[in-house]
Formats: C-alpha cells, sequence, structure tokens
C-alpha cells in the first residue's frame, strides 16, 4: 500500500506516540487524504498489478505470488497479499489473466479485496516491434473492523480509554461497500526495449464507507525500459545469460505523483537490483517528500522458479528506525511452456526483468 496525505507533520507526531489507531482515525475520516493505492517495489515481478498488457507475457501459463510487508516497526503494519494466474492462447494472440489483491493496513484492519479478469492482444508490427492493448474488469470491496478503532469520545482528558465512553464518533457508521472498476493499458516492446502506460479506475467508483460521495480519481502509469545484453545470443532474447536492465515507472494521480528509477543486473541465475523512488525535482509540492525510498533486490532462479526479495530503506522523514522499512518477497512460476512452436511462430520475448 502506498498512502499519499498533505499533512505529514500530524502523522510524524503520531508515529512518535506510536498511536497507529489513532492514524487510521485520521485516514478514515480526515478530508486531507488524497489516494490510497497497493504498490510493490517489485513492480515487475507484480505484472498484472502493474498492467493488463502484460497478461499472457510468456508462451504458456504462469503464477505469480506476491507480499508486501510495509512499516513494520509500527504496530498494525501495511500487509499485502497478490496472487495471478496467466496463460497465452497462441491460436487467438491473446492473454487471459485472474487477479486477486488483499490489502489491510493498520490495527483497525481498512482493508481492500480487489479481484480482475484480464484480456490481452498481440499485434505484431514488424519483426521486432509488437503492441498489446490490454482491459481489467474488476471488483473492488473495502471495508474495516470498527471495534478495533479508538475515537476521541472515547478517551478522557489524560488521553486514556474512558469507562463510560461510548464507540463511535458522533454516531459515524462504517460499512463495507463494493465497486466494478475497469482499467486499460498498451504496451510496445523490442527485444530490447519496452515502453507503456496504464489508466487504472475509468468508471472512478465510490470508494466510501460512511456513505458520501468519495471518487477514486483515475491514476495514470508510464512505464518502460531498455535491456543491454553481456554475454549470450543478442538475436534471441531467451539465450542471453548476463544483461544489465534498466527501467522506470512513473505514477501520477489526483494531481500528485511519484517516479520510480531503478537498474538490475541479471546474470543466469542471479538478480540484483537498485533504485529511488521519489527522484528529487519530480512532483516536489509543498507538505510532500521528494525522495521516499532507496530499494535493493535480490533474485534467483531454478528451473522455472523465480524467486525475489528486496528491502526498502525509508529515506523520508518517517525516517528507518520509526518505520522499518518495507519487506517484499515474489515468486513466479511458469509452465505449460510450448517450446515446440517454430521459430516464425515465436513471439519477440519482451525484455523486462520479472524481480
Amino acid at each position: 500500500m502506498h498512502v499519499y496525505i498533505k499533512n505529514k507533520k500530524l502523522i510524524e507526531e503520531v508515529l512518535k506516540r506510536k498511536n497507529i489507531t489513532i492514524i487510521f482515525c485520521i485516514f478514515v475520516f480526515s478530508t486531507q487524504i488524497l489516494a490510497q493505492k497497493v504498490q510493490f517495489s517489485q513492480f515487475y515481478a507484480a505484472p498484472l498489478v502493474l498492467s493488463p498488457s502484460y497478461t499472457g507475457l510468456i508462451d504458456g501459463s504462469r503464477i505469480v505470488l506476491n507480499y508486501r510487508d510495509q512499516w513494520p516497526n509500527i504496530p498494525g503494519t501495511f500487509t499485502t497479499y497478490a496472487f495471478s494466474y496467466d496463460q497465452y492462447f497462441h491460436k487467438m494472440k491473446s492473454g487471459i489473466g485472474l487477479s486477486i489483491v488483499r490489502d489491510e493496513a493498520g490495527t483497525g484492519n481498512l482493508n481492500l479485496t480487489d479481484i480482475g479478469l484480464l484480456y490481452s492482444y498481440d499485434i505484431t508490427i514488424n519483426r521486432q516491434w509488437h503492441v498489446r492493448p490490454g482491459i481489467k474488469f474488476k471488483y473492488g470491496r473495502r471495508g474495516i473492523d470498527i471495534a478495533k478503532l479508538i475515537f476521541g469520545s472515547q478517551l478522557d482528558e489524560d488521553g486514556q480509554l474512558s469507562s463510560a465512553s461510548s464507540l463511535g464518533q458522533n454516531g459515524t457508521v462504517l460499512n463495507k461497500t463494493g465497486y466494478i472498476d475497469v482499467d486499460a493499458s498498451a504496451l510496445a516492446y523490442h527485444s530490447r526495449y519496452w515502453a507503456g502506460f496504464t489508466v487504472e479506475h475509468l468508471l472512478m467508483p465510490n470508494q466510501s464507507l460512511v456513505g458520501i460521495d468519495s471518487r477514486l480519481p483515475m491514476k495514470f502509469v508510464v512505464f518502460g525500459g531498455t535491456r543491454l545484453p553481456i554475454k549470450g545470443n543478442r538475436r534471441r532474447s531467451h539465450e542471453i545469460t548476463e544483461s544489465v536492465t534498466f527501467s522506470m515507472l512513473y505514477q501520477n494521480q489526483g494531481g500528485h505523483d511519484q517516479i520510480d528509477l531503478g537498474a538490475y543486473w541479471h546474470k543466469m541465475p542471479f538478480t540484483l537490483g537498485l533504485w529511488f523512488r521519489g527522484i528529487p525535482g519530480f512532483g516536489v509540492q509543498e507538505g510532500y517528500e521528494s525522495l521516499d525510498a532507496v530499494i535493493v533486490l535480490v533474485g534467483f532462479e531454478i528451473y522455472d522458479l523465480k524467486f525475489g526479495y528486496s528491502y526498502d530503506y525509508t529515506l523520508s522523514k518517517l525516517n528507518q528506525s520509526t518505520t522499518g522499512g518495507a519487506h517484499e518477497i515474489s515468486i513466479i512460476y511458469e509452465f505449460n511452456k510450448n517450446l515446440k512452436l517454430k521459430r516464425q511462430q515465436r513471439r519477440v520475448t519482451i525484455p523486462c526483468p520479472d524481480f
């Protein structure tokens, strides 16, 4: 999860007091919340979360599992789980997939469950370039465990729980809410380059838990990169044994933006990566941090299994000792690969890294 909050000084003070329950009262009821969105540092290891165009990425089947634990030093940590399955159907030049994302935040268990059906179509421009439009139809459901929250009406003058207090805040009732939404995307790729974009929340659904109109603003994502081969057959991307890949991810939602820039070194069977989130000079606004975190990655591949671990080291004023950074694990399993396809039938492999 990634949360954009305008008044960071308020959050920093509450963090010092370790009162995460009150933090989530602020998260739910404050009018200064601007956007809340599931996010992975290993964004290319969660391809169906990043873009519907990545559905059917390989000539076969793929299962992806992702886990993220953000700010583990704070009680009621942010945790995100993702599962996806996708399959490429060569005769239809199409990829079909299923993704399930579950996000839980804080002691109040502010949660999101997102279930999506995805489709992509592979268009051959020439021998080297392909374009893949994609679409995702999804059902989202938000909820919170109100019994785990502490409201101001429950505290006495000393900040302690009052035995005479009642649950709730001015009679506010928190309900679960469900909504239908659509994402769309496009991806252009070459054996060494790729670039694409995704537009999320095309229907701008109402996500309010308290019966007001709180529309999800559309989110715009731009991503791309290049891979530089070092060893192996440069004409056949799947035969490259050592390479360096540079990648970027830019996101904008509700007028607030973020950029990730980094590089990966891959030599079978290992991958090492380093990148930065929130480069100074991009999207710098009053009250916002221009540099959020530095991220390190270690990956390992054995047969059809790929494992990745990354760690976010916090650089913002929500300092490392307070938050504990973030841990992330990804597992990718590829199977049912059609290795008997004739050479002229094989697609150009998208060069972006899995981790």
